[in-house]
């Protein structure tokens, strides 16, 4: 999306935001948007001007650079997976509203661990994968406790079965929920009229904590 002087001038009034991380550590900058609509939602660095990312597609080569896997209308968090002295900086925005785009702007600054406040610090987190069999139903509960609440953590989560990533949006196979308290997040990959077709290794993967894998075997003889 192009921008011209009018709407850069309008970052003046928007609300600004900054983000404190450690160095190496993943950084998450949100970009909330009542009544999205159809409007396209673009990330790009101040510096630069360099597009990061337009909708759900990416524009930079630099792999640490994604869109948050929530699936959420309002939402859209700009992660850097590993955050770099050379990251910090301002981050645009950027909504294609009618008669000009809409910015905000989001500052980045990322500093050494021992400069960092310790309200700031991310929190230690853990991750345990469970498998239930509920009738013709398979149930992979991917639990991550949290070290102590924190408003840094993703609650985004990925899911691979014999090293491929399930996609949700081509297959009926698959459901993914998601339950949430202070303290837990709770992933869960239901998997419909399981059989032994579904066997294989499944992992959830999230950035804020260890990966967790378990080997499937569906026994319908249960059901059967």
């Amino acid at each position: 999306m192009e921008r011209s002087n009018e709407n850069t001038q309008m970052l003046n009034d928007m609300k600004q935001r900054i983000v404190e991380v450690s160095l190496h550590e993943p950084a998450y900058l949100h970009c909330t948007i009542p009544n999205l609509k159809q409007n396209m939602v673009a990330w790009t660095r101040l510096r630069d001007e360099a597009l990061l990312t337009a909708g759900e597609q990416s524009f930079t080569a630099d792999s640490r650079f994604q869109i948050s896997l929530k699936q959420s209308e309002v939402d859209w968090v700009l992660i850097i997976r590993r955050a770099e002295r050379s990251d910090s900086g301002c981050y645009l925005c950027e909504v294609n509203t009618e008669p000009r785009s809409t910015i905000y702007a989001v500052y980045l600054n990322v500093i050494e661990t021992r400069n960092l406040k310790a309200s700031s610090l991310p929190a230690k987190h853990t991750t345990n994968l469970m498998v239930n069999m509920i009738g013709n139903e398979v149930l992979l509960n991917c639990t991550i406790t949290i070290g102590s609440e924190t408003n840094n953590t993703n609650d985004g989560v990925e899911w691979w079965r014999n090293g491929k990533l399930i996609d949700f949006k081509n297959t009926k196979k698959y459901i993914s929920k998601i339950k949430r308290d202070s303290q837990t997040i709770i992933h869960t990959l239901r998997i419909l009229s399981a059989s032994s077709e579904d066997d294989g290794s499944y992992t959830c993967k999230t950035i804020d904590a260890p990966e967790s894998t378990h080997i499937l075997h569906v026994n319908t003889s249960k059901y059967g």
